[in-house]
């Protein structure tokens, strides 16, 4: 276990270490038959995070319909005119296939708006096994063709963690193909440009937090290939832009957040190398002995730290002055 770790990260690594995953090594054919339990399971876990989260920060939560696609708007109950005129666009993690708007979307949005003061907009986007790739991509799509008719694109930011951190770059290589103007800025938290999640740290991780380790292939049976379904070419372009130089050229300014225990370590570093090789504005920041998702945990010192990253990323592109710094140790 990292040194670096904060006491209370380090509770919850090693909390982690003792439970285990149990979806760390389930199979595709096991997840689809309990996908309703764990659907149910997982909304109901986070509902009870959520009433703590809305205790330490003062928003309201609306939902609402943009073009059609479910929403929740989060908006900060304190916040300056011109922080009124920006709009960041949450997209929930979950595997493309569990999670929502109001459960992992919510997690996320709900500080991301109070730390920045600018409204958030969590979408609950079409997942698998119900609907098919790229049943996603066009509902953010939607959302932000609407968001358009209000705030222009030099307003709008784009993220999401996990799923929908992958999304956030499929998103944004539909919007090249729509010929939709770019948002301001773009994360991608707890993934990156490929959707198969290769390379080293995909084994190290595996072998360190005792999941599947990759075929011969260099690939996992992951839960997304409900979403994606058996014939979706995984480098093509609007599945994993990092493979395209002619998409990532059209990137705006973009956040990688990561962890040295994450299995998407491999995938950042590499989509953020080829985002700066190409001259695109790339931030990668990697925190050291924590796992994938780990600022959903808002409470930890580290999940802080990130979330303050995002908040001073998103104001700086969105052309708003920066947050305050967190007072001294």
């Amino acid at each position: 276990m990292s040194e670096y770790l904060s006491p209370a990260a380090r509770a919850q690594v090693s909390g982690d270490v003792d439970r285990g995953d149990p979806l760390a090594k389930a199979d595709n054919a096991t997840l689809l038959r309990q996908l309703p339990t764990i659907r149910a399971d997982t909304e109901r876990w986070a509902a009870g995070v959520i009433a703590q989260m809305r205790t330490r920060y003062a928003v309201e939560i609306t939902p609402e319909q943009w073009n059609g696609v479910p929403v929740l708007r989060v908006q900060p109950r304190t916040r300056t005119p011109e922080q009124a005129k920006r709009l960041l666009i949450e997209l929930h993690g979950g595997g493309f296939v569990m999670g929502s708007a109001a459960s992992f979307g919510l997690m996320e949005a709900i500080p991301v708006a109070a730390m920045t003061g600018i409204t958030v907009v969590a979408v609950d986007y079409r997942m698998g096994p119900e609907h098919q790739f790229p049943a996603a991509s066009e509902d953010v799509a939607a959302v932000y063709r609407a968001a358009l008719k209000t705030y222009t694109p030099a307003q709008v930011g784009l993220f999401g963690c996990s799923a929908g951190g992958v999304l956030t770059g499929e998103a944004l290589a539909w919007f090249a193909k729509e010929q939709l103007p770019m948002p301001a800025a773009a994360g991608l938290f707890c993934a990156a440009g490929d959707a198969r999640y290769r390379g080293d740290s995909q084994r190290v991780v595996a072998a360190v937090n005792d999941a599947l380790l990759p075929d011969v292939a260099g690939t996992l049976p992951i839960m997304e290939d409900l979403y994606y379904g058996p014939d979706v070419d995984f480098r093509d372009p609007l599945v994993s832009p990092v493979f395209s130089d002619a998409v990532l050229r059209q990137f705006p300014p973009t956040l990688l957040i990561t962890a040295t225990r994450a299995a998407e370590l491999s995938n950042a570093s590499y989509t953020h190398a080829r985002l700066v090789d190409l001259g695109r504005e790339s931030d990668l920041h990697v925190w050291d002995g924590l796992g994938h998702a780990f600022h959903l945990t808002d409470t930890l010192p580290e999940s802080q730290q990130a979330l303050r990253v995002m908040a001073r990323f998103f104001s700086k592109h969105l052309g708003l002055p920066p947050p305050p710094l967190p007072a001294s140790r």
